[in-house]
């Protein structure tokens, strides 16, 4: 399904086309538009940039949006727009991202458009001059991952900058709190209820699950972990629940085998399963299990990237 802005520039433009407008005829204004279609401001404000960047609308500053008729060439990137569309990432040479990133540019390419990126090392004060930096190259849309997304309001100073810009914004994975913007997401909560359940059915109750508290995916997973465990009428184990955050990760970025040791150490206490909310944190328990001399007979992959490591059993000495 399209962003809520792009469906309502399909219907704008339909309006059109079927000649409700004349050339120079003023649109409704912001607000109108929101009344009349159930959207944020925002959202109007990305339709009616993407309109002015094909050619069908003028924005006056203090007057309002002007129809102007049908564009001259809708082949590629209206004529005095750049081109360029922004990216901005955690790292984009690292773990899944160059995938990702060439399956962006692809598409682009396929539009005309060319890539811009700058990743922000996960760094909040970084990610901001980032945005900063592709506005003043004048991108025609911005993609963004935000740092620490969970924690991110519709005040953070990176959406007032795209948003006086009047460029087109979407994000990935910050739409559970921020339904105003157009964003890029699994459901990460049917993903951890998935889960959950999963190791419930085959008996387990000492269930650990160990994520990134800040994120906004580690976050949603860990939500569909607790309902599958009231769903079940299973008490949960909240010493079993290990957290961290960015700031954690920085000071020592081997946060899943922290956490495993940690859960291993518990003696006859020990979980019988460990879920761990992406690959990199399973990969770094899975040193973890084998330091402590345990052996994972089975592991699962479901729901994206999400790992389950079952169950853990002593070594044979």
């Amino acid at each position: 399904m399209k962003p809520k802005y792009m469906q309502i520039r399909d219907e704008l433009t339909a309006l059109f086309e079927k000649r409700r407008y004349q050339n120079g005829q003023k649109l409704p204004t912001e607000q109108e538009l929101v009344r009349q279609y159930h959207a944020s401001r925002t959202t109007i404000r990305q339709t009616l940039a993407l309109l002015e960047a094909s050619g069908l609308i003028k924005r006056v500053h203090g007057s309002g949006s002007y129809y102007q008729g049908a564009p001259t060439d809708a082949s590629g990137p209206a004529f005095g727009r750049t081109g360029l569309i922004g990216l901005v990432n955690f790292f984009h040479l690292e773990y899944i991202y160059p995938e990702i990133i060439r399956g962006i540019e692809d598409t682009l390419t396929q539009q005309g458009y060319s890539l811009v990126v700058a990743n922000s090392n996960g760094d909040t004060v970084r990610q901001t001059e980032a945005v900063r930096r592709l506005l003043d190259q004048h991108v025609d849309g911005l993609i963004l991952e935000p740092n620490r997304d969970r924690l991110l309001s519709e005040d953070h100073p990176v959406i007032s900058l795209v948003e006086q810009s009047g460029i087109p914004l979407v994000t990935t994975h910050w739409g559970a709190e921020n339904r105003h913007l157009s964003t890029v997401t699994i459901d990460d909560v049917h993903a951890g209820y998935t889960v959950a359940s999963y190791l419930l059915e085959m008996g387990h109750r000492d269930i650990a699950i160990i994520y990134k508290e800040d994120n906004q995916a580690g976050y949603d997973r860990y939500l569909g972990f607790v309902q599958a465990f009231e769903d079940f009428r299973v008490p949960m184990r909240r010493d079993l629940v290990k957290i961290y955050t960015s700031a954690d990760e920085q000071r020592d970025a081997r946060q899943g085998y922290l956490k495993t040791a940690e859960l291993l150490a518990s003696g006859e206490n020990r979980p019988t399963a460990i879920f761990f909310f992406n690959d990199q944190l399973a990969l770094q328990g899975y040193t973890a299990i084998r330091e402590a001399h345990l052996t994972i007979p089975g592991i699962s992959r479901s729901s994206g990237s999400t790992i389950l490591i079952l169950p853990i059993w002593p070594t044979p000495r």
